[in-house]
């Protein structure tokens, strides 16, 4: 019993040192709220809910860092690989991108979206499955990246 008891205890130590940094949950949050604020705009329209997908997940994420390190100008640089990306892994027939950048929130993101017409077509196209992601360059702008698909 000891043996267990000890293996419990390395185990809730180990487990408690590797919680979510500050940092780590208000990338959750933004991402979240994104993907709430895209969600709820098209839920108003009558279309269907987007599922959040892991490879455009990532794909978006590697997008945004690679412009907050100016490896690639803000825009849609690559955006052709991404889709193709896409298109093979999950079979998409049609790929979409919004970007974003500047020190705003979530739901200043999804507005300034929903105001510009191409972005707007996004958000509210006949798309099902999205990844979102974003980074911050070293001035604390952050860019973010949302990927749509079928």
């Amino acid at each position: 019993m000891p043996g267990i008891l000890s293996k419990i205890s390395l185990l809730l130590i180990f487990g408690l040192g590797f919680q979510n940094s500050p940092d780590a949950a208000r990338t959750d949050s933004l991402v979240s709220d994104i993907y709430k604020y895209v969600n709820e705009d098209r839920q108003a329209k009558g279309l269907a809910l987007l599922k959040m997908n892991e490879l455009e997940s990532s794909l978006a994420t590697r997008h945004s860092r690679d412009m907050a390190s100016g490896k690639v100008k803000f825009g849609h640089d690559g955006f052709s690989t991404r889709a193709r990306t896409i298109q093979k892994e999950l079979g998409s027939r049609e790929v979409g991108e919004n970007v974003a950048s500047g020190q705003m929130t979530a739901r200043e993101v999804v507005d300034g979206w929903l105001k510009s017409p191409g972005h707007k077509k996004n958000i509210e196209g006949n798309f099902t499955l999205t990844g979102i992601g974003y980074a911050r360059d070293k001035k604390g702008d952050i860019y973010f990246t949302q990927i749509f698909s079928r």
